[in-house]
């Protein structure tokens, strides 16, 4: 029973990921990345997605010593070799082509503007969110993050709306 326990402690996620890519660790400088998927220990890869680091985010490894030092989310985070590791990143260029410019509000960077395509899913959220002006077809523009990335800051229909990250992750949007 102890062992049950401990392995559900224990658990760890693995990349399943059949494409080129590398850890953020081995990642050039200057480079900027889009992350495939964490892996590792729950709690690590829990920690690391509050931290910003969320799958198909895209993360500049800004300079690397002792620690990394990256952006993601519009803010700077530091964060130890070890565990850098666990970012399983591919090149963003390998991503061109028709969905390049589609990406989910949460993923925009402060100043980027585009246009709501559409809901990842229907239900109560999404209808409170379209009560609140965000409808298909309307422009939006990215203002700020909080400095831990939740909530984010927004301009839509002209004026300023505050979203938590789990609200932008449902609205798919097209850059301008």
């Amino acid at each position: 029973m102890f062992k049950d326990f401990f392995k559900k402690k224990t658990n760890v996620h693995a990349c399943d990921c059949q494409k080129s890519t590398t850890t953020l660790n081995d990642a050039p400088i200057g480079s900027s990345m889009r992350i495939e998927c964490i892996q590792g220990e729950e709690g690590v890869c829990h920690r690391l997605r509050e931290m910003g680091f969320c799958e198909s985010s895209v993360v500049e490894k800004i300079a690397q010593s002792g620690s990394l030092i990256c952006r993601v989310c519009d803010s700077k985070v530091i964060i130890s070799r070890s565990l850098a590791k666990n970012i399983i990143v591919n090149d963003v260029c390998q991503h061109k082509g028709a969905m390049a410019n589609k990406i989910l509000l949460s993923q925009m960077s402060a100043g980027q503007k585009g246009k709501i395509e559409t809901f990842l899913h229907e239900g109560e959220e999404v209808e409170r969110l379209q009560e609140m002006g965000l409808t298909p077809g309307e422009d939006v523009e990215i203002i700020r993050y909080a400095p831990l990335g939740d909530p984010i800051e927004i301009k839509i229909r002209g004026y300023l709306l505050s979203l938590r990250k789990q609200e932008a992750d449902l609205i798919k949007v097209k850059l301008l």
